[in-house]
C-alpha cells in the first residue's frame, strides 16, 4: 500500500470527501434520506459506512466475514447489523423515510446479494465497492464458500481459488453495471474489481468509473 496508509483512520476523510462530492453531483449536495451501497469492511473499506454516516447517507455495508463486521459494530465505525437481507432493506427503507443516517452491516457475498438486489429492482442512491477484489487469492470470497474453506483450499490450489474468486467479480460487477443502468451513481475505489471481471469475460466493465470523476 501507499506510504500514506494508516488504515481506516486516514480512509475515512477521503472516503468522506468521495461521498459528498457524488452527493454535490446528483443530488443537489443533500444526502439526506439516501443511501449508499456497498461492500467490504476491511481495512480500507471499513471506512465506508462512517464516512457514509458523516456525509448523511445511510449505507448498507456487506461483509463475508463475521469477525470484520464485529470488530465494526465494536468501534463504533458501523452502527448496526441486520440479520438478513429483507431486515436490512427494512431498516434501510425506515431509517431513509426519517431522514437519519445510520449505517447497517450485512453478513453475506456481494456477488449474491448485488444480483438478488438488482432482480428485485432495489435502487439504492449510490453504489460502490471496496472489497479487496485486488487480491483474488486471500481477499475475496467467492460466492457458496465459507471463508474456512477459502482459506483451506487457498493452500492447496491457488489457481482454481482464483478463478473461482474472479467468477464472482463478475458477477458483482455485472451488477453494478445493471445499477448503473438504471440511472444509479456508480463507480469502484480503485481495487482493480472491474479489471478482473473484465478477464473473466464482462467486456464492459469498465463502463462506471474508478472513483467519482470530479
Amino acid at each position: 500500500g501507499s506510504w500514506i496508509y494508516i488504515g481506516s483512520q486516514g480512509i475515512v476523510q477521503g472516503t468522506y470527501e468521495t461521498f459528498v462530492e457524488a452527493g454535490r453531483q446528483h443530488y443537489n449536495g443533500d444526502l439526506k434520506g439516501r443511501w449508499v451501497l456497498t461492500a467490504g469492511l476491511g481495512g480500507m473499506g471499513g471506512a465506508q459506512p462512517l464516512a457514509a454516516t458523516l456525509a448523511g447517507a445511510c449505507s448498507l455495508n456487506i461483509e463475508c466475514q463475521q469477525a470484520s463486521i464485529d470488530f465494526r459494530l465494536r468501534t463504533r465505525y458501523v452502527d448496526e447489523q441486520a440479520t438478513d437481507l429483507d431486515d436490512a432493506l427494512a431498516r434501510i427503507d425506515r431509517y431513509t423515510k426519517e431522514g437519519k443516517a445510520i449505517s447497517i452491516a450485512l453478513h453475506g457475498n456481494a456477488a449474491e446479494i448485488l444480483p438478488e438486489l438488482v432482480r428485485r429492482g432495489v435502487r439504492p442512491d449510490m453504489v460502490t465497492d471496496q472489497t479487496s477484489a485486488h487480491d483474488p487469492l486471500n481477499g475475496y470470497l467467492p460466492v457458496g464458500w465459507t471463508w474456512d474453506e477459502y482459506r483451506e483450499r487457498a493452500k492447496k490450489e491457488p489457481e482454481a481459488v482464483v478463478k473461482a474468486a474472479k467468477q464472482s467479480m463478475a458477477k458483482h460487477v455485472q451488477a453494478m453495471l445493471d445499477f448503473q443502468k438504471m440511472g444509479v451513481p456508480t463507480f469502484d475505489y480503485g481495487n482493480n474489481i472491474r479489471q478482473m471481471a473484465k478477464e473473466e469475460g464482462v467486456a464492459n466493465a469498465f463502463d462506471f468509473p474508478g472513483f467519482v470523476p470530479a
